[in-house]
């Protein structure tokens, strides 16, 4: 479970945002607050938050609200984050056929280097120049198809548990 304390229902949202309350965003802050306490947790099961309210705002109709607009505030970010991830893998595929592009383009001129000047130290040096410039243009995009996606989908996966975590309020 994770625990916060507050004076009121705006001081767990985005002042600046001018949605209507069911719709606006967690204040940074806050959702830092929780995700950083829920990664803490590493708990498997359902993910629960307790509001602590003075008595006086328990009757509000924000407060009736504010579980609605939490869950929505972690909705959308996780839809965000998918959607950084979309991009995150179409740049990797343009640069996957860019680099691949130019792997085949410094084979072809290693071929052409082979066949017309090889044993000399000026066409080793271009060999081993092409070989590599070919293998470091697919680098950065092989390094994102296996390794650079894991920590966007593990953020997407617990914004997306917050999402549907059980609200609840009290009053103190």
């Amino acid at each position: 479970m994770i625990e916060i304390k507050i004076k009121s229902p705006e001081q767990l949202l985005n002042s600046l945002d001018p949605a209507p309350f069911r719709s606006r965003d967690l204040d940074d802050k806050v959702a830092d607050y929780i995700i950083a306490t829920a990664r803490e947790k590493r708990v498997e099961g359902p993910l629960q938050l307790m509001i602590d309210l003075p008595a006086d705002q328990e009757g509000r109709e924000l407060t009736h609200e504010l579980p609605e607009a939490i869950r929505n505030s972690f909705a959308y970010r996780a839809a965000c984050l998918r959607r950084d991830l979309r991009d995150l893998f179409r740049v990797a595929r343009l640069s996957l056929g860019i680099g691949l592009l130019v792997l085949a383009t410094c084979v072809v001129v290693l071929q052409i280097i082979e066949t017309t000047a090889s044993g000399t130290t000026l066409a080793r040096t271009a060999e081993q120049g092409f070989f590599v410039v070919g293998w470091v243009a697919i680098w950065r995009p092989i390094e994102t198809f296996l390794y650079d996606w894991w920590p966007l989908k593990q953020r997407i996966n617990l914004l997306e548990r917050l999402s549907e975590m059980s609200v609840g309020i009290r009053s103190s």
